[in-house]
């Protein structure tokens, strides 16, 4: 779990330093925000998958919400780059242009709603054990 966490950090930010060196460089490619949009979602997975890791053993429902959360995320970035910019006259989505919609939903509202259920539905069974909430609490003060 956490050498894919690690994996995935590092190819994302390897990404996303190559689409800046790119830019920076002067070389005009179509390639960087594509570059940019899938290294940031590689290195926000990357940073999830390290922060769901427990002692090297996969937890099973905050690895299926980080990756859930990941294809959301890298669609919500894709999909728009990938569609022809919206003009005055063009079809809305929940009264914005379809690009900006799908972005926002996407990259915003589902990773916002997903994360917090399965964190919370996850957590007294995956993330803090009935050993770690004893090793917590301060020990009993002796009696004098």
């Amino acid at each position: 779990m956490r050498r894919a966490g690690i994996t995935l950090l590092l190819v994302g930010l390897l990404a996303v330093g190559a689409a800046y060196a790119v830019v920076l460089l002067g070389y005009a490619t179509a390639a960087a925000p594509w570059w940019l949009a899938s290294g940031t979602t590689a290195v926000l997975a990357g940073i999830a998958v390290l922060g769901a890791a427990r002692r090297a053993r996969t937890t099973p429902v905050l690895t299926a919400t980080v990756v859930a959360s990941f294809a959301s995320v890298l669609a919500g970035l894709l999909v728009p780059l990938a569609l022809a910019a919206p003009d005055a006259t063009g079809p809305l989505l929940l009264g914005l242009p379809r690009p900006t919609a799908i972005l926002l939903l996407l990259v915003g509202l589902v990773p916002l709603v997903l994360m917090p259920l399965a964190y919370a539905f996850a957590f007294e069974r995956e993330v803090l054990s009935d050993h770690d909430v004893r090793a917590l609490r301060p020990a009993p003060e002796p009696a004098e």
